[in-house]
Order: C-alpha cells, then sequence, then structure tokens
C-alpha cells in the first residue's frame, strides 16, 4: 500500500473534490487522478463511485477512510508525544533528595517546573545520602541530591552542587544573641540541639565537640533540621543546623550565628556512571545547579 495513493485518497474525502484535493497536495488534477486509480487498482474495489465530474465515496471507501484517519490521529499524537520529549513536557523522573534539601528548597526549586509541566510525572524519595548513592548506582533513582559521599560507591558519578555552612541558631532573647559567632566554648552548659539524619557528616561535628572537651547541659537529638529549628524557635535551646534551613524558615524570634570553627555540608549531585541520563535529567541538573549558585550567594545574606 503505497503512502502516496493513502494521502491523495485522504485529500479527496476531506475536501470532497478531486480539485481541491490538487490544491490541498499542490499538485495537478490529473496526478491526483492518476494515483486514485493506481490506488483503487491496487486494492482491487472502488472507492469512489463516478457521477460526472463529481465523486461519491463507496460504503468500502467510507470504510477504509474511517481506518486511515484513525491512523493520523496516532500519527498526529505520536508527533505531539515526541515533541513533548523534546521540550521535557513528557516522561517520568525520579529525584532521591536528602532531608536537608527535600523539607523546602528543592518543592519550591521544582515548583515552576512542575507547573508547566503537566504530564512529566516525577517521584522525590527522601532518604539518608548512603541511601542515594546506592539507589542511583542501581538505577533506581535518574539522580540524586545528597552529601558528597567519602567512599564513593562504583557505579555513579559525582558533580558539587552546592557548600553550605553550619550555622548557630539561638533565640533571640538569649544571653549569645549578642555574640557575632558562635564558638564550641560559648555552647558550654547550655542545651544543645543537633540532627542526627546527616549520615557520616555527623561525625564531623561530634569529633570537634569531643576534641574541645565541651560539655552541654544536654543534647537533644532530632532527625530533621526543621524540627530542630522549630525547637531553637520555641526556647529549647541552641540548634546546629545547616544555614539553608535556618534561612528558609521563620527567623522573627532567633538569631543566625556563624559556627566556629566553620563547617560545610558539602552537598553533590549524584548520576549512574554506566547509564545516559534522559534529556529531561540532563535539563533539570542543569536548572538545579543553577538554582543552587544563586541560593549559596542568597543565603549568605543571612550572616
Amino acid at each position: 500500500m503505497n503512502i502516496r495513493h493513502i494521502e491523495v485518497f485522504k485529500a479527496i474525502m476531506d475536501t470532497g473534490s478531486v480539485t481541491e484535493a490538487a490544491k490541498t497536495l499542490n499538485v495537478t488534477q490529473p496526478s491526483v487522478s492518476k494515483h486514485l486509480k493506481l490506488f483503487e487498482y491496487a486494492l482491487g474495489f472502488q472507492l469512489f463511485m463516478r457521477a460526472g465530474n463529481r465523486l461519491h465515496p463507496t460504503p468500502e471507501g467510507h470504510a477504509l477512510y474511517d481506518q486511515i484517519d484513525q491512523l493520523y490521529t496516532g500519527m498526529d499524537h505520536l508527533q505531539s508525544f515526541a515533541e513533548d520529549l523534546k521540550y521535557n513536557r513528557q516522561g517520568e523522573i525520579t529525584i532521591a533528595s536528602m532531608p536537608m534539601l527535600a523539607q523546602n528548597w528543592l518543592p519550591k526549586k521544582m515548583a515552576t517546573f512542575l507547573s508547566s509541566s503537566k504530564r512529566v510525572s516525577v517521584s522525590f524519595p527522601v532518604q539518608s545520602s548512603h541511601w542515594i548513592m546506592q539507589s542511583v548506582a542501581a538505577r533506581q533513582a535518574d539522580f540524586g541530591l545528597g552529601l558528597t559521599p567519602t567512599n564513593v560507591t562504583h557505579g555513579i558519578n559525582i558533580r558539587p552542587l552546592m557548600s553550605i555552612p553550619l550555622v548557630a541558631v539561638i533565640p533571640k532573647d538569649h544571653r549569645l544573641a549578642e555574640h557575632r559567632f558562635i564558638s564550641v566554648e560559648n555552647l558550654e552548659k547550655e542545651d544543645v540541639i543537633t540532627v542526627k539524619n546527616f549520615d557520616r557528616w555527623r561525625f564531623s561535628l561530634e569529633g570537634v565537640l569531643a576534641w574541645r572537651k565541651f560539655k552541654p547541659e544536654r543534647y537533644i537529638d532530632t532527625f530533621s533540621t526543621h524540627m530542630a529549628h522549630e525547637l531553637a524557635n520555641n526556647g529549647v535551646g541552641i540548634a546546629l543546623i545547616d544555614l539553608l534551613t535556618a534561612s528558609s524558615f521563620g527567623t522573627e524570634n532567633l538569631s543566625i550565628k556563624r559556627f566556629e570553627p566553620e563547617l560545610f555540608f558539602e552537598i553533590s549531585i549524584m548520576t549512574p556512571e554506566h547509564w545516559p541520563l534522559t534529556q529531561l535529567a540532563a535539563q533539570l541538573i542543569n536548572d538545579l545547579s543553577e538554582q543552587a549558585k544563586k541560593t549559596e550567594i542568597e543565603i549568605r545574606t543571612f550572616l
């Protein structure tokens, strides 16, 4: 079945005449008539009954047209689907994220994309950085956002995203609120709120505190930076959290102070080493990287 014959037949059915079909296809009337005759000969039955200069579709012609029209509709949908893929308006993607980013930063940065990409399905598993690394290596996630690992699992690539300093968040009426920065020694006999879910990064803070031989009044451990922030906001103690969280939530009753010695959350994008990224994933990674650069600058204004 010749595709040109099908195009000619459809044009005649759509326009109602050989003359208009020829105009639509930008060919001569004899050419249209020739293709129609060849198509009917190849099919072995008539598509039109001739009455003078007019063509009237046969029942077989109507039946064939219905099938061809469905085919063209499907092709239109296929073309639309391909364009959606090209412009990242169609598809599925899984972005694994550590809690620190998932609480506020990632939803805000993804909101515009999700609003303009109605046919893209997105999954956001929130897990530890170690889980994220393994998940990306196993291709259970298209890419991940987590703390830069010290021992990289085989099968992933690491790309720096942003570096976020640790800060001390304290109530504004606290005795240390006027200090320019908070040192380990300042925390002596204070209630100190820390976060347990930062994988091995926690050991860096514990090492500093142990080396300085500092003795808090008590430790209050949480599994969420937001929870640590809210405890400080309610006057429970001094929260040692990341500047991203500290600057993202209300600071009306709180002061954000630099912490001495300086400690940083080094956050990276993890991608599969031996598996190509989809165009959608690659575009999102570039967009998030640009947003991260702006975020690093913006949050510094809180110190």
